[in-house]
């Protein structure tokens, strides 16, 4: 009895102490409504199917009238639900609308008519974005579906395979319901003069959209989706030209001046000089060699090929000036007009086009919000609040992009960001007087919070970590911010004068001062640290601890810290499967913990995104194992995975495997098609791994368990 009496005291303790927190703090409260949101869109992607919009609107309904009548009372709680469900919504509704077509297994087309949507130049090959022309609509008593026919590949009897020609119709295709966009490679010739808008004739072999190869990877299929792309794949003819666009659309407009800028840069500086600025000034760094890019990469300046707040502001801050400027040199209109909110006005404008050539990657968006609101605070004449800022620009994000939540460059963005808004109190004018040494203190104070901040972003999505990312920035920052992003702007001012080609080697000098830094950092060792992945819920805490840090302004604030502490031990905690497979590759974790490969298939993308989850820089031979205490043992009836502990997987390549083993173990994992008797314990069937994509093998002491790749939602649901 005196140990409950005690338990509700401490408990009523602290109830009042975070009652008392929430009133002094009842102004930090909306920063918490896109936080709400994201929880409601996680909910929303972590479904293992998709729900219906008859019973998403009949858990509305109630909900929204049980809001309506605690409202008064509970005011707090119901915005926070009305948050969640705002999230959870929008997430249904833009998965509706964009409702993309997914092509449904490899295909070959022949002489298909594609618009133009964009173009990137991959150094040796080309990669086109192309918007399939729908069939024309055929009546019932049509025979056939007259373009474009399809080829699939006859199935292997035996008999030499040929590729057959059949209708649309029959190959899966529905004259109503054509192919969205598809992303094509190529390496074949590409008729001159072909500009973004026209109409293009060609010939390719299309594959279904790539899922992800593990559990907590990159997932291609998802983001294409949302992307409305249908498929990949590669011309198999010469990409000629069609037709030329008698008229484009306005986004058109704007890729085809994106595209004339890009090969602008190509034809005046020298590369990989025209790649690095394009992807510091317009975000096309698809051209930038992956040698460069590692090394980009692994010095810890990628972030600065994101375009966000530092372009954004330097434009915005540049015409501001430019405009008051020129209102300052008719002493009529400074007198009479408030010239300062005028110029505020007129450069949403340029800030607004600069946004629409960038691409409009995620950190741009949160960049443009968040200038666009201190243009506005100017001009209605309010106080600039940074963090009132990153909330409405992380909530109108999320209301228009919801999956933007799941991608890394919204997740480091508003993480980095948000850091640096936070601590801004930390700063060199306390500690120097001198100018220069502020500004070169202030960027190392600011680069060592937005490493910090995003780090665990980092390691979450790429598996590394690179610790020469402090030292690399404080000499990176100063040249990027100060002479290559504005010289790169007054280049692109120049284009319509032609004198462009003058800003060229100035611009050239400072790039080979950030290879050369790049170059130099990455090829030390040990700078660059592989980091095994771990499960999305400990992110999420860390996540949690860190917005618990940022958005309070009082001492509890500081609880924050137990949450991130919390979350790297969670972390700490997991570990990684046992055997990895799917339906062209294998891999087992030995007793070092380091995976193994048991296909010659070691450098492809499925296997090297397997080693760099556990932590890996390269998956290693099997075959290169000969410790006594091999977990992996093969001979004439299959291989047998022995953990020690009690649990065993066989990997099965021919019926005989099965026959021979199918009592001894737990779990058999067929690893060819072949017809096999009737076997108690549990199968991975062959046909599963080709379906679900690839299979999380984990044994413990009491159960085997195991996850697949593919769920049962619209971005990996197979559609015919």
């Amino acid at each position: 009895m005196q140990i409950s009496t005690h338990l509700l005291t401490f408990l009523d303790i602290i109830v009042s102490y975070i009652r008392n927190n929430l009133r002094n703090e009842q102004y930090n409260l909306i920063l918490w409504f896109p936080v709400l949101q994201c929880a409601g869109i996680l909910t929303y992607f972590s479904l293992s199917f998709e729900p219906s919009c008859i019973s998403i609107f009949l858990l509305l309904l109630p909900t929204l009238i049980l809001i309506a009548i605690l409202y008064r009372k509970y005011a707090i709680l119901c915005i926070a639900l009305i948050a969640v469900l705002i999230g959870f919504t929008a997430s249904k509704l833009r998965t509706a609308l964009v409702d993309t077509q997914i092509l449904d297994k490899e295909r070959y087309v022949k002489n298909i008519v594609a618009t133009v949507k964009d173009i990137n130049d991959r150094g040796s090959y080309k990669q086109f974005l192309l918007s399939v022309e729908k069939s024309p609509t055929i009546s019932k008593s049509s025979p056939v579906i007259p373009a474009p026919p399809f080829v699939i590949p006859v199935l292997d009897t035996g008999i030499q395979k040929k590729k057959i020609w059949i209708p649309a119709s029959r190959a899966g295709m529905t004259p109503d319901r054509a192919l969205d966009n598809i992303r094509i490679s190529v390496r074949t010739k590409v008729e001159k003069g072909i500009k973004i808008g026209d109409q293009v004739k060609l010939s390719a072999k299309l594959f279904p959209l790539k899922i992800a190869p593990s559990e907590y990877a990159y997932d291609f299929a998802r983001i294409a989706y949302y992307q409305k792309i249908s498929a990949t794949g590669f011309a198999t003819s010469k990409i000629a030209l069609h037709k030329k666009a008698e008229a484009r659309q306005f986004l058109e407009y704007i890729e085809s001046f994106r595209q004339y800028i890009y090969e602008n840069l190509q034809q005046n500086i020298k590369k990989p000089h025209a790649d690095i600025i394009s992807a510091l000034l317009i975000g096309k760094k698809d051209g930038i060699n992956q040698k460069t890019m590692d090394a980009i990469r692994d010095s810890g300046i990628a972030h600065l090929f994101a375009i966000s707040g530092l372009h954004l502001s330097f434009v915005a801050g540049l015409f501001f000036v430019v405009f008051r400027n020129l209102f300052a040199i008719s002493e009529t209109l400074t007198l009479k007009y408030n010239t300062k909110k005028i110029s505020a006005f007129l450069t949403i404008l340029p800030t607004t086009f600069y946004l629409l050539i960038t691409g409009m990657q995620i950190s741009a968006q949160r960049a443009y919000i968040m200038v666009i609101l201190v243009l506005v605070a100017i001009m209605i004449e309010r106080k600039y609040r940074g963090l009132i800022a990153i909330a409405f620009a992380a909530s109108v994000i999320l209301s228009v992009e919801p999956e933007a939540i799941l991608k890394p460059g919204f997740q480091m963005s508003f993480s980095a960001v948000l850091a640096l808004v936070a601590s801004y109190q930390i700063n060199a004018n306390k500690l120097f007087k001198i100018k220069i040494m502020k500004y070169f203190v202030s960027i190392m104070i600011s680069s060592v919070i937005a490493s910090l901040a995003t780090v665990p972003y980092t390691i979450y999505n790429f598996n590394y970590f690179s610790i020469s990312g402090i030292i690399t920035n404080l000499v990176a920052i100063p040249i990027v911010a100060l002479i290559i992003i504005p010289l790169g702007i007054i280049y692109v001012l120049l284009i319509p004068l032609g004198v462009e080609w003058i800003i060229a080697p100035f611009i050239e000098r400072p790039i080979d001062s950030i290879l050369y830094i790049t170059n130099a950092i990455a090829s030390l060792q040990y700078l660059v640290i592989p980091i095994r992945t771990f499960p999305a819920s400990s992110i999420i805490i860390i996540t949690f601890g860190l917005l618990w840090l940022c958005l309070w302004e009082r001492n509890w604030r500081f609880f924050g810290i137990f949450f991130i502490v919390l979350g790297i031990f969670s972390s700490a905690m997991y570990r990684t499967p046992d055997i990895l497979i799917n339906a062209d590759n294998v891999a087992a974790k030995e007793s070092d913990n380091l995976l193994y490969s048991l296909t010659r298939k070691n450098r492809n993308f499925v296997v090297k995104t397997w080693a760099k989850q556990n932590g890996q820089n390269q998956i290693l031979n099997h075959k290169k194992y000969n410790n006594s205490d091999k977990r992996l043992k093969c001979n004439d009836y299959g291989c047998i995975y022995n953990k020690g502990n009690n649990k065993l997987v066989l990997l099965a390549y021919k019926k005989e495997d099965i026959s021979e083993n199918c009592d001894k173990v737990d779990l058999t994992i067929q690893l060819s098609e072949f017809d096999y008797s009737a076997c108690n314990a549990k199968i991975i069937k062959h046909a599963d791994l080709e379906t679900y994509g690839t299979h999380s093998v984990w044994l413990t002491n009491r159960y085997v368990k195991i996850n697949t790749v593919r769920s049962n939602r619209p971005w990996h649901m197979l559609k015919n």
